[in-house]
């Protein structure tokens, strides 16, 4: 007769990722899109297409800030995924920012940014 384990698995605590690292990355993340505001807003040619880029910008920032004043609950490798996405991803929207040429490009800059920092920010509770 096989035994079986009593090893309980958990989702939320099975990975390595510290507060320190997720605010890090979340930091990052609000600090380029910030840095990278006056150039997306550069492209933009109507009132619309600079509100959602500050609306992105705003998200990214919010997400951070939120986070603040939260205790990090999920240290699940995926969470620790997302955390690592996120700064490559705020390195990549900064050199983007430098090239940018036109209003699509300046409006998708941040939406990356936004869908990270939302998912990491779920890891805080």
């Amino acid at each position: 007769m096989e035994q079986q384990s009593n090893k309980t698995v958990s989702i939320v605590h099975d990975g390595s990722l510290t507060e320190e690292e997720a605010l890090n990355a979340l930091r990052v993340a609000a600090q380029s899109a910030t840095e990278s505001l006056p150039a997306a807003l550069a492209q933009c040619k109507t009132q619309d297409d600079k509100n959602k880029v500050q609306a992105d910008r705003d998200m990214v920032v919010l997400a951070y800030l939120n986070s603040l004043k939260k205790s990090l609950i999920n240290t699940s490798s995926q969470f620790e995924k997302v955390a690592e996405d996120l700064e490559t991803e705020a390195k990549a929207v900064k050199d983007k920012s430098t090239t940018l040429q036109n209003v699509s490009q300046a409006i998708s800059l941040l939406s990356g940014l936004v869908q990270l920092a939302a998912s990491l920010a779920l890891a805080f509770g």
